[in-house]
């Protein structure tokens, strides 16, 4: 009976995904990266957020694991890449030109068959450069069949696009994935933050940013939170970092008016909210 009802709730909620997409619920924020040396935004990575008029926000922790198990997030990351890659037009068209955004990839969107074409009509459309959108790829992609996973990133490298491996350090971690696959970023994973005053954790993140540097990776600390954080990430050598202490994700118009507060001050961007 549990799994009965477990699976009507899946199926109820992915048909509420497609539904949410036509009523336009959902909606993209975006959260920024900073580069340490400079400290001014890098980057943005792109997040879905769904707002059900009868439910209210439900969180991504909910509809991406159901959206990824049921196929709706093939749909909803076609509209989540499209949206972004709209908005950068719109960002270059308001004088911010190099700003670049990261999409997550997730692993049932690696094995749709249109996917190239799919990236490859966005960015036609929408005029974006590619070397401006960076594709974010998990390593799970790479358990099930990394043959047929390198083949892809390889097509999507040939577009001209980013790319960055999420989430490293969890699961099936392998350094060999930086070297088999064409990759331009390596994100560290949260978690390393969160215990990244344990003299273990130090030397697991300084020999990853020493290896990706001279395998010619940016590398990006995630879920940065405090100032002390930070600057332990600086010491470590990691050349970006997201999270909190940085800003929480927010909307393009929030982001808008940030970018055009340090473009008038011409000065170094502070910390955001």
């Amino acid at each position: 009976m549990l799994m009965q009802t477990w699976s009507f709730f899946k199926k109820s909620l992915a048909n509420n995904i497609f539904r949410g997409l036509e009523l336009r619920e959902f909606s993209v924020f975006y959260q920024p990266k900073m580069d340490m040396e400079t400290r001014k935004i890098k980057g943005l990575e792109a997040l879905a957020r769904w707002h059900s008029p009868g439910i209210g926000w439900i969180p991504p922790s909910e509809f991406i694991p159901i959206a990824e198990s049921t196929g709706a997030i093939i749909d909803l990351g076609e509209w989540v890449l499209f949206s972004a890659c709209e908005q950068m037009k719109h960002w270059r068209e308001n004088g911010f030109s190099e700003i670049s955004v990261s999409v997550n990839l997730s692993p049932t969107q690696l094995e749709e068959k249109n996917l190239i074409s799919s990236v490859e009509d966005i960015l036609a459309k929408t005029g974006v450069e590619p070397r401006l959108l960076e594709l974010e790829i998990t390593e799970s992609v790479f358990i099930k069949d990394s043959s047929r996973a390198l083949a892809v990133i390889k097509e999507l490298k040939k577009l001209g696009v980013r790319l960055a491996i999420d989430d490293f350090g969890t699961g099936y971690s392998s350094v060999g994935y930086l070297t088999a696959f064409p990759f331009d970023c390596l994100k560290i994973d949260q978690s390393f933050s969160r215990t990244i005053q344990l003299p273990q954790t130090q030397v697991v993140i300084r020999a990853l940013t020493s290896l990706s540097r001279q395998l010619g990776l940016t590398t990006v600390l995630e879920g940065v939170e405090s100032e002390t954080e930070m600057v332990m990430a600086g010491h470590l050598g990691c050349d970006q970092i997201q999270g909190y202490a940085v800003g929480r994700p927010m909307q393009a118009n929030a982001v808008t008016l940030k970018m055009r507060d340090f473009q008038m001050n011409s000065a170094t961007l502070p910390l955001l909210e």
